[in-house]
């Protein structure tokens, strides 16, 4: 593996899918000294995720949808959901003249973007996390970083810095930044085992209930993703983390009970993963920007998450060319642009949570309801 010490133009803080865009879009741009610092390996469990058929322009304007169709993703051909109404309502693909979308397997994806930024020459750094950053001698021109690897400290230099770990911001943070919440949400998921061949095992369900909402969607090696998505006290009081509890409120579910009844639930307990909604203060700064869920973090209930972390990977590229080019302003556009992305996510999320109005007395739906801006 090359040296570290030597310096990298551009040092991408997260190997996940902002992180690989970033940094394949930049080598794209004729950026060939690039270094992705990953504090993990690609191999722990990650929740399933689904993808629209629009995603195909962000994979093919990163020169890897061929490959990613090699991949053998399994087709998602549109959702119903049980949102206002107890009648499953159905949106699919069928007219979408990109075809369908996808459901993930996050491992085999996130693994297959690292060894796509690898195969384009940039460098892959795994099991390394992320410890410090500043200042890169009196002029200001770049940062100095400090990562840790089998407990040894490395100095990393770089004339530019992406934050791309997620929503845990710890360099923008390191920087100053803050969040600006609205909401904080905590799923718990689990797997099942499915091999059902009929047409509903490639759609996407969603299902509200006076607490929260259901999720479900059928991942590659006939495996089926469920999930509820409620408010952190609800979770602890209703014991949703201890598998008892949440197959019994998986039970009272009108329609994806149906759907697991009888399946093998793989998990000892359900996982948790917070499902935050906010935007940093600060998005960017002198030799570094913050992308993805880094920057700006919305409710599942929009489905962006891996089409969002893909496009702000693109479009922080760009900006990053600009500014190392000498165009110091394109970080103020970068910030621009974000908020107003975040603001039409807004828009959206509004919508969809006013739609739900068959528990008035529910603290769930009336926060969702009465919060509505930062």
């Amino acid at each position: 593996m090359r040296d570290l010490s030597i310096g990298f133009e551009v040092v991408v803080l997260g190997g996940g899918p902002a992180g690989c865009a970033t940094a394949m879009a930049l080598a794209q741009h004729g950026i060939r000294d690039i270094l992705i610092v990953e504090s993990g390996d690609y191999t722990s469990a990650r929740v399933g995720e689904s993808i629209p058929p629009d995603t195909r322009l962000l994979l093919n304007e990163l020169g890897i949808w061929e490959e990613f169709l090699q991949q053998a993703h399994e087709p998602c051909l549109g959702s119903c959901s049980s949102w206002g109404d107890d009648v499953l309502g159905y949106n699919d693909f069928l007219f979408n003249p990109l075809g369908h979308g996808w459901h993930l397997d996050r491992i085999r994806f996130d693994q297959f973007l690292a060894k796509m930024a690898a195969r384009k020459g940039i460098t892959v750094c795994t099991n390394t996390r992320f410890v410090r950053c500043e200042p890169q001698g009196s002029d200001g021109h770049g940062l100095s970083l400090q990562s840790k690897s089998d407990e040894k400290v490395k100095e990393i230099s770089a004339r530019f810095v992406v934050d791309a770990m997620g929503m845990h911001s710890g360099l923008a943070r390191q920087m100053g930044a803050r969040k600006r919440f609205l909401d904080r949400l905590i799923c718990a998921y689990g797997f099942f085992d499915y091999s059902a061949t009929h047409d509903f095992s490639r759609l996407t369900i969603l299902e509200s209930s006076e607490y929260g909402w259901w999720y479900a969607a059928r991942l590659p090696n006939n495996k089926l993703a469920v999930a509820i998505a409620s408010d952190p006290e609800t979770v602890r009081q209703r014991a949703l983390c201890n598998a008892r509890d949440w197959l019994c409120e998986l039970k009272e579910t009108r329609h994806i009970a149906p759907i697991v009844a009888g399946r093998e639930f793989n998990l000892e307990r359900p996982l948790t993963y917070p499902a935050l909604s906010f935007i940093l203060d600060k998005i960017s700064g002198d030799n570094w920007l913050a992308v993805g869920d880094a920057a700006s973090s919305y409710d599942p209930i929009s489905s962006q998450g891996i089409y969002k972390a893909l496009f702000d990977g693109l479009s922080a590229a760009k900006i990053i060319v600009q500014y190392l080019a000498g165009e110091a302003n394109s970080l103020d556009a970068y910030q621009i642009d974000i908020l107003s992305r975040f603001n039409h996510y807004l828009e959206n999320r509004n919508f969809f949570y006013a739609m739900e109005k068959r528990w008035p007395n529910s603290l769930f739906w009336t926060r969702r309801q009465e919060r509505t801006h930062l």
